[in-house]
């Protein structure tokens, strides 16, 4: 199938000039993602620079002075992640890029897939380099089509190039890539279950101890990191780990691709400097709302949303920020919610993604998030709950978080807390009439 039989026009509004555009200086442009278009703006120069005028120990030392922290939406430093990788032994260590963009409200990995996917490749030369990796993996979510055939084909150009190889950009380090596509599943963004699905197993988490680093893909010392983690680190080993320490917050260094979905006038991806607020993003980028809000998911459906207020709207977009509101930055993916849509139903909505994503191997996810919770739901809008029935869910919310292997029951039980906090009413409305206060179920449209 050609490219342009299903490729898509990226919603991106890149022209803000106020911001320089780092990472997405290419995106939106034809022929960006061919080797001669990446190598005739500069494309490999960081790469270079870095096999042939730095130690592995140099590189991480930059990108730990630099401050990154990984934007797959944990947030921890990228460096202080690199090094964790045990003494070179003799064992093959290996690189893995979590390109499983598969979070409601996330968009930003795909359009550098698509259009620019030499500077992922870029990153991950460096990366390997950094690490001693000498190979890679790339697990794309397996509804990325033309970014899984962009990838390929960017990768096949590379290694014909010389680019990637036994002897990368001619130096005596040996990189090479795979493009391994999944197969539809969210859990598989969790990085066990990732590492898991890697090697043809049951995409089902693990438990840590071990970690990756000491025992990952194959049993090999291994690295995750997302998309734009790597990119980053494209622009950091350029223009160097002062650059980029210079903007954002003081928990929260460089630029970050913020996206914004929901009923806004300019849905997209944003780059701004970490540390912007969620006015910034939603009025004087995206246009602002299509009629009243009630609220906003500030990183991706996972994240607790907040009621539309002046304190969380004037709020920065940076890690601690977030943290220390009771919410979380997570992937920066900001889904605005109109007033008319009924805030039970919405949360259904998020409780169903969830409960169908699940893998079922924890008890929490398999009887709470998977069974008991839409249940209630559906309960609830069938106009058959109780009040007694929102003090049950709300305590099962909060007991489960924390008790399983991994994030994804987290993800579904902090947004139904944070919505029982701030949106109760709606609950109680419901329960009271039988009829929901707001009766739009269009999932996010006004």
């Amino acid at each position: 199938m050609s490219d342009v039989a299903d490729a898509t026009t990226p919603i991106t509004s890149r022209h803000d000039p106020r911001y320089e555009v780092v990472m997405y200086r290419h995106v939106g442009i034809d022929g960006a993602w061919t080797l001669d278009y990446y190598r005739g703006h500069g494309g490999y120069a960081s790469a270079r620079k870095a096999l042939t005028t730095m130690t592995p120990a140099q590189v991480i030392d930059e990108v730990k002075a630099s401050k990154l922290r990984g934007r797959g939406g944990a947030g921890f430093p990228t460096g202080v992640k690199w090094s964790f990788m045990p003494p070179v032994d003799g064992r093959q260590r290996l690189l893995v890029v979590n390109a499983d963009e598969s979070e409601p409200g996330s968009f930003k990995d795909r359009y550098i897939m698509e259009d620019d996917p030499h500077q992922l490749i870029e990153g991950i030369i460096i990366g390997c380099y950094a690490i001693q990796a000498t190979k890679a993996f790339i697990y794309i979510r397996g509804e990325y089509g033309l970014g899984y055939r962009r990838l390929v084909q960017a990768v096949e150009e590379a290694r014909a190039a010389g680019i990637l190889g036994k002897n990368a950009l001619g130096s005596d380090v040996e990189v090479d890539i795979t493009v391994h596509r999944g197969a539809g599943a969210y859990i598989c963004g969790e990085e066990t279950a990732l590492m898991n699905s890697l090697e043809g197993l049951r995409g089902n988490p693990r438990l840590k101890p071990p970690f990756p680093a000491q025992a990952g893909v194959y049993g090999l010392p291994t690295t995750i990191n997302n998309v734009t983690t790597m990119t980053s680190v494209v622009h950091i080993i350029e223009r160097g780990a002062d650059w980029f320490a210079s903007m954002g917050t003081e928990d929260s260094k460089g630029t970050k691709l913020y996206q914004i979905s929901g009923t806004v006038v300019r849905p997209g991806v944003y780059e701004l400097p970490m540390g912007a607020t969620f006015r910034e993003l939603i009025y004087d980028l995206a246009g602002g709302p299509k009629g009243e809000a009630k609220g906003f998911f500030p990183g991706g459906s996972s994240t607790p949303p907040f009621p539309w207020r002046d304190e969380f709207l004037d709020m920065p977009m940076d890690y601690g920020t977030l943290a220390n509101s009771g919410s979380m930055l997570g992937t920066g993916g900001v889904i605005v919610i109109p007033k008319e849509k009924d805030i039970v139903d919405a949360m259904y909505n998020v409780v169903r993604f969830y409960a169908h994503e699940s893998c079922g191997k924890c008890t929490p996810c398999r009887e709470g998030i998977s069974t008991w919770l839409p249940k209630m739901y559906q309960k609830l809008l069938a106009g058959l709950g109780t009040r007694e029935d929102l003090d049950l869910m709300e305590d099962m919310v909060r007991n489960t978080r924390g008790t399983a292997f991994c994030p994804l029951a987290d993800a579904c039980a902090m947004p139904v807390q944070a919505s029982f906090k701030w949106f109760r009413d709606e609950y109680e409305y419901l329960v009271d009439h039988g009829t929901p206060m707001y009766t739009k179920n269009d999932w996010w449209e006004a």
